[in-house]
């Protein structure tokens, strides 16, 4: 398959559809649940139901030649309707960067039931349609006007396209687009569409944008346009946090987790369920992706594993991230040694962890001593835990406990990151200490420039008070 254009050839599972995909995506935590992208899914799923019993209108009904520019010029070209009867409406999905609108695009178009579907880049459809332009014009008369030819073409190809990042930003484009929209809405095209502008902002203050409105006007008639905007771009949020551990758990936190996954990955493709081999046993990974994986607490720390799994976990993956982890008491007794035993694999093997719970680190372990020991307490102010530490009894699981948390302290360090096995973290650490040191530079200059002024107009206003002075003092 030619990746640029993204053309489909491999069949849906029979009765998928946007709704039931996300939910399956949801549940099996590749995506996080957000009920914006929700409301969208719905819409797609509604486009979804209507191109199962929709027939795209013969290619040649309207004309098997190109159309003269002379034509199209005296306004001779016969009216029609913007799109065949029985076209479902397609879908203009505008919000800002980082809130979800090319997952679910393309959520929708792996689940649409035809192999003639394509997907493409925007900028890469404008490239094929130039490309095709100069070809027709070496192939036929200098007053022959491609763009019919070329848009019956493209819906011959495929009458449903998807477009990522729809944005008009020089007038060959728009002049372009103003008849090509006209021409694939003709011919019955679906369009589904993301940008991160509306309609009406598209190719604004280009030069001659009012003869574009009308593609404007088409785009807006011919799709329903709906806005994908939670307000937070949780890629950005990854990017420029310093943390790698989350509290308390929310749907935010959640957010940022599955973004700073993709960024730990690289955005690779995630595997799901993939088994991992030792030793005669098996051990499921739940996500995976360039040697980050993805555990829940419960199913890492609740269910029967040993020193050795969590050793050989370290071994393959160099990024671990584990999500809600609970405050911990007696009655986890076991839950807590296994968690202990995963810190402790961890760090030996200088992973990277990254974390969800539901509290600080200091505050994970809850619970009193039997005997309160005063070198335990003198050791949990050393390393800031709270008075309530937790306390199991016997005295080697509670300083187990104290180390836990210290090495955790340690391995949420940004020296932890940098020297990890992680590039993309590392990477992303180093920029992020950059911009401190840069950011603490500028404010110590403005600083020093300031004072430096109010130095100079102290010594300036004294030497005016003192000649103030001396004057009247000769008046006297």
């Amino acid at each position: 398959m030619d990746t640029a254009l993204s053309y489909s050839i491999n069949p849906t599972p029979a009765g998928d559809c946007p709704v039931r995909r996300y939910k399956r995506l949801v549940e099996t935590g590749r995506l996080i649940d957000d009920s914006f992208q929700r409301s969208i899914v719905s819409k797609l799923d509604r486009l979804h139901q209507e191109l199962l019993s929709y027939l795209p209108p013969i290619s040649a009904a309207h004309g098997a030649t190109g159309t003269s520019f002379l034509w199209k010029l005296l306004g001779m070209r016969p009216k029609t309707r913007a799109m065949p009867v029985g076209t479902p409406r397609g879908l203009y999905i505008f919000g800002d960067v980082g809130t979800g609108k090319t997952t679910t695009m393309d959520l929708f178009f792996d689940t649409v039931p035809t192999p003639m579907k394509r997907r493409i880049h925007f900028h890469a459809f404008m490239l094929d349609v130039h490309a095709r332009i100069n070809s027709f014009k070496h192939t036929h008369e200098c007053s022959d006007d491609p763009i019919p030819t070329i848009a019956r073409e493209l819906a011959a190809d495929a009458y449903v396209l998807c477009f990522d990042e729809f944005q008009v930003t020089d007038i060959a484009d728009a002049m372009v687009l103003r008849r090509l929209v006209t021409e694939l809405f003709r011919n019955g095209v679906v369009i589904v569409t993301t940008s991160n502008r509306h309609p009406d902002e598209l190719y604004k203050n280009g030069i001659q944008r009012e003869s574009f409105m009308p593609c404007i006007g088409l785009l807006k008639n011919c799709c329903e346009v709906v806005s994908l905007d939670s307000g937070t771009d949780y890629r950005k949020v990854a990017r420029e946090t310093e943390s790698v551990y989350f509290s308390p758990i929310s749907a935010d936190t959640n957010k940022v987790l599955h973004a700073l996954f993709g960024l730990a990955a690289e955005n690779a493709p995630v595997e799901s369920s993939v088994p991992l081999r030792f030793l005669g046993r098996t051990l499921t990974v739940p996500l995976a992706a360039n040697g980050v994986a993805r555990f829940s607490f419960a199913e890492l720390c609740k269910d029967a594993h040993s020193a050795v799994d969590y050793i050989e976990l370290a071994k393959r993956y160099h990024t671990l991230m584990l999500t809600d982890v609970p405050v911990m008491n007696m009655s986890d007794r076991n839950e807590a040694r296994r968690f202990i035993t995963l810190v402790d694999a961890l760090y030996e093997s200088h992973t990277v962890l990254i974390m969800s719970s539901e509290a600080e680190i200091a505050c994970l372990f809850t619970g009193k001593l039997e005997a309160p020991n005063p070198q335990l307490q003198s050791t949990a102010k050393a390393t800031r835990v709270s008075d309530s530490l937790v306390a199991y009894a016997g005295e080697e699981e509670v300083f187990a406990f104290d180390r836990a948390i210290s090495r955790l302290v340690e391995m949420s360090s940004r020296q932890w990151i940098l020297a990890g096995r992680n590039r993309a973290l590392a990477e992303n650490a180093m920029h992020q200490e950059r911009s401190v040191r840069g950011t603490s530079i500028s404010v110590a200059n403005s600083t020093r420039k300031r004072r430096l002024s109010e130095n100079t107009t102290g010594t300036a206003s004294a030497r005016d008070d003192m000649a103030d002075y001396r004057a009247i003092s000769t008046v006297a």
